[in-house]
């Protein structure tokens, strides 16, 4: 019978899975979930912005904003399963590859790894491009929300945290150098990204 996704699975359901002994659902699939989370949350925000007429200027792009974080939140829910299969075909690969000559071995070692970073790049790349989303979100949604605006920035930007983490973990087995100088630009951005929207929680916001 095959499994269902962890998304139509019950919290408990999933969260067993991830406390059990298998080696997936693992952080890959965790900081799926904080990215659903996070634009869940958003979106929230941006139906209680556009419900309210004291925020009248601000309806249509917090209109636009909940469209945005849906089907973001599909997104991340879906590139939880990916996480996973691609890490189990990783483990996959490392065990069947043994008995290669070398040189074939470290070929099929470096797609398998850079299979595996693909997923978490894909969620650090799509969470650092909704953040000015978030930001804005912050600064000129519902204040009422407030406290679930500074959530859904917090865990966005947690998901990203835990993308590079996933990310970096990897390249560690990967010798390629241009990819590598392109990765760590990359995650310079990332990692830029994330700065702006902390120096917004820290300076701009208050409870």
């Amino acid at each position: 019978m095959e499994k269902k996704a962890f998304h139509e699975r019950t919290i408990d359901e999933f969260l067993d899975d991830l406390g059990s002994g298998s080696p997936a659902p693992g952080g890959g699939a965790a900081a799926g979930l904080l990215g659903a989370q996070a634009c869940a949350l958003a979106e929230m925000v941006c139906h209680l912005t556009e419900s309210n007429k004291n925020y009248a200027e601000f309806h249509e792009k917090a209109k636009e904003y909940a469209s945005l974080f849906n089907m973001a939140r599909s997104i991340f829910l879906d590139l939880m399963d990916e996480d996973a299969a691609n890490f189990l075909d990783l483990m996959k690969t490392l065990r069947s590859i043994r008995s290669l000559p070398l040189e074939k071995r470290q070929e099929e070692q470096l797609k398998a790894f850079k299979k595996a970073i693909a997923v978490p790049q894909q969620m650090a790349q799509t969470m650092s491009e909704l953040l000015p989303s978030f930001t804005n979100l912050l600064l000129k949604g519902n204040q009422n929300a407030l406290s679930d605006s500074i959530m859904a920035a917090q865990s966005a930007i947690a998901c990203i945290q835990a993308s590079i983490i996933n990310v970096k973990i990897n390249m560690k087995y990967i010798d390629d150098e241009f990819y590598e100088h392109e990765m760590k630009d990359t995650i310079t951005s990332w990692e830029n990204a994330v700065s702006a929207i902390d120096a917004v929680l820290t300076y701009q916001v208050d409870l």
